[in-house]
């Protein structure tokens, strides 16, 4: 049973909603923390402020750094990634110092979206691969239970204009533009990322 969760990336696109339900469901658990940066801290403090004010711990440190994860570790038994595209391959680390606190029960890799071991486009997508990287890491731990939390593409996402990387799939209604994946005809399933 999971009583004292650790999330990670809890203020990014997945990290929030995912943290926020956690946090609605706070009488369950004993102990709800966050791992964040420095730079999140002066960059988004009334986010911050708002997760204290509900009783989250909060914890900070450098995802390379092991004397921090495992300082944030202690008294942990469950970790929640929600680390971006950027940080995918940091999670074979985290598992490992993971797997090595005698606390830590369970794993939960930042996962979301596609399976990417049955997707025959995962070949030749960056992100994907650095998630089947994690998937060999955490099969390879001794003491972590795991899940992968696939849940399909986010709505939430596809649907709004994307300027970063339009390419993933993105909807540009005031631009009259739409970047489909595939031939757009292909079937898909949806996940909001909240309610």
């Amino acid at each position: 049973m999971s009583r004292n969760i650790l999330i990670i990336g809890a203020t990014g696109a997945i990290g929030k909603p995912i943290t926020a339900a956690i946090v609605e469901a706070k009488s369950s658990f004993s102990k709800i923390a966050i791992l964040t940066s420095d730079n999140t801290l002066s960059t988004k403090p009334s986010e911050i402020k708002a997760l204290k004010e509900q009783g989250v711990e909060i914890h900070t440190g450098d995802l390379t750094n092991e004397t921090d994860i495992k300082n944030a570790y202690a008294n942990i038994d469950t970790i929640v990634s929600c680390v971006g595209r950027g940080a995918i391959t940091t999670q074979i680390d985290l598992i490992k110092w993971a797997d090595e606190t005698p606390s830590v029960k369970r794993f939960f890799p930042s996962e979301y979206g596609t399976d990417i071991e049955y997707g025959p486009a995962s070949a030749n997508e960056k992100p994907h691969q650095g998630k089947i990287k994690v998937r060999a890491a955490i099969r390879q731990t001794k003491t972590l239970d795991y899940a992968f939390l696939v849940t399909g593409p986010y709505p939430d996402m596809w649907l709004t204009p994307t300027l970063v990387c339009p390419e993933i799939g993105s909807w540009n209604v005031k631009e009259k533009k739409a970047v489909l994946i595939g031939d757009g005809k292909g079937k898909i399933s949806f996940t909001a990322m909240s309610e």
